[in-house]
């Protein structure tokens, strides 16, 4: 009898490390950015939102003007906090560094 409560305890423990793992390990909400955009030139491509909060990054399609291949680029993270009164922050790549001519860009939220 005695052995079967401490197996009994060990099993709920075990129930109950596994189900605070899972809450720990749940993903965030996650805050949206909006009225969003792109702009391209001169071989560069960004991507900017003015309203809303959290992260956004420009995704670029470049093509290589040497072998037949077209890559996706992307610029670093830009994060917008809700309380921000600042213009907009632009997450910017350029085909240069990677050989290639930016052909179309969006934002990647």
């Amino acid at each position: 009898m005695r052995r079967r409560t401490k197996t009994t305890v060990q099993a709920v423990v075990a129930s109950v490390g596994l189900s605070a793992s899972l809450i720990v390990g749940a993903s965030p909400a996650q805050a949206a950015v909006y009225n969003c955009g792109t702009t391209l030139g001169n071989n560069t491509a960004g991507a900017y939102c003015n309203s809303g909060f959290g992260s956004y990054r420009v995704k670029a399609t470049c093509s290589s003007p040497n072998y037949p291949y077209v890559t996706t680029i992307y610029g670093p993270w830009i994060t917008r906090k809700s309380t921000t009164t600042n213009p907009p922050s632009y997450s910017w790549v350029n085909g240069d560094n990677y050989n290639c001519h930016i052909t179309s860009a969006v934002v990647a939220v």
